[in-house]
């Protein structure tokens, strides 16, 4: 079975094609990278599979969930960790915690009843409106890490 099928993805900005009927194929288990100089697509390609960013055109199936037509599902099974780190460092504690709670498919309300929860085990109540590189690197891995 494959855990990845992309059939005519595409992505278009105006007049600019940043992803163009790609097909590709991954099977279950097996593990892959993106890989192709900066403005290859790369970045707008994982973001659609993510459910962040809607195609243009075309689909893909993550373990049979499609990206169009069922996006809760698939952001039910999988896992985002941002290009540079799972952390993004210029927004504030709160908005990171929003964010992946949001990732994941939960509602607005939900995000909020879950940021606060967590900003209430890490002890970060007072900490939240904090940018999040201003935390120790510690905080920033335990953050994510427990959110599943």
């Amino acid at each position: 079975m494959n855990g990845i099928a992309v059939n005519d993805l595409t992505k278009k900005f105006k007049k600019r094609s940043a992803v163009d009927t790609l097909r590709l194929s991954v099977k279950e288990g097996e593990l892959f990278g993106l890989l192709g100089t900066n403005g290859a697509g790369k970045t707008t390609t994982i973001k659609m599979l993510s459910c962040l960013l809607e195609p243009t055109s075309g689909d893909a199936l993550l373990m049979g969930n499609s990206i169009i037509n069922d996006p809760q599902s698939v952001k039910r099974i999988i896992n985002v960790s941002p290009q540079e780190t799972a952390v993004a460092k210029k927004i504030s504690v709160r908005e990171n915690l929003e964010l992946i709670s949001r990732i994941y498919g939960d509602s607005r309300q939900e995000a909020i009843k879950k940021t606060d929860e967590m900003l209430s085990i890490f002890g970060l109540t007072k900490r939240a409106k904090d940018k999040a590189d201003s935390l120790p690197v510690v905080c920033n891995v335990n953050l994510i890490s427990l959110w599943d």
